[in-house]
């Protein structure tokens, strides 16, 4: 397994506790949902097959590309500023639920 694999999948799992804290909190809207569960379910495909499924990639029409296009942005830069993304947004609701 490569290391772009185990951080989609720590990466899904942080997105599915996320969405299970929304869910039995009762917080977000259901738009906020849908992303967390979308999100989920492409990080966990990318971690067990290690890309997209060709069916996921035709249905988008070429919007999401296949992991070989020269074009797309290198996992060493997107993949921390998505995880300091969670962890900002884990941050702000932890401060947000003790000051609430």
């Amino acid at each position: 397994m490569t290391t772009n694999r185990i951080i989609a999948g720590a990466l899904s799992l942080v997105l599915l506790a996320l969405l299970a804290w929304l869910m039995i909190a009762g917080i977000g809207d259901l738009k906020t949902r849908v992303i967390l569960a979308m999100g989920v379910t492409f990080g966990s495909l990318y971690t067990a097959l290690g890309r997209l499924p060709d069916w996921m990639v035709n249905f988008s029409r070429g919007t999401i590309t296949d992991d070989e296009d020269p074009a797309n942005i290198s996992p060493r830069v997107y993949l921390p500023i998505i995880l300091g993304a969670i962890l900002v947004a884990v941050l702000v609701g932890c401060v947000a639920w003790v000051i609430l």
